[in-house]
């Protein structure tokens, strides 16, 4: 069986997707710290995802080159996680099913969001060189509901077309 969806309208539906899904969660953690809370700016923010990588001090002094680095892991990551997402519908018949369902895509789709959420708090960004939000912190909860409504339905609407 094959692992990516190679027919041409797959593939622009999947990167249309995950496009979308990427500036939709940058726009919403901007619209969050630097409209709503006042504490920060766009360019700071992606300095802050690539500190998972380079660490806040080098991430912070590294100008704007490490706010392209922060711009393209965000797309990256939000590439993946629409990956896996396009993955487990081709090769799942009944997930598949229930997307078709009466709101089939927000059934599946926003507990996928949350799962993201999750999976990024208590796996992925421990494991990188930044903290996780802490759940305690109205951030936490923000962003997990967030993530039901921005990133995990815009995931299972572009994924929710019939498969060839």
């Amino acid at each position: 069986m094959d692992t990516m969806p190679t027919h041409p309208a797959t593939l622009r539906r999947f990167f249309l997707t995950a496009a979308t899904v990427a500036v939709l969660d940058i726009s919403f953690a901007a619209t969050w710290w630097v409209v709503i809370r006042g504490t920060t700016t766009l360019p700071r923010i992606l300095q802050g995802i690539a500190s998972g990588l380079l660490g806040k001090a080098a991430a912070q002094q590294g100008g704007a080159a490490t706010v392209l680095l922060g711009a393209v892991l965000h797309c990256i990551v939000a590439t993946g996680w629409t990956a896996i997402f396009f993955l487990a519908v081709r090769r799942s018949q009944g997930l598949r099913a229930l997307l078709q369902r009466p709101f089939g895509v927000a059934i599946v789709g926003m507990p996928y969001g949350m799962f993201v959420w999750l999976m990024m708090t208590f796996v992925i960004i421990p494991l990188s060189r930044t903290t996780p939000a802490q759940v305690t912190s109205t951030w936490f909860w923000v962003s997990l509901a967030w993530h039901a409504v921005g990133v995990g339905l815009p995931i299972a609407i572009g994924a929710n077309v019939k498969q060839r």
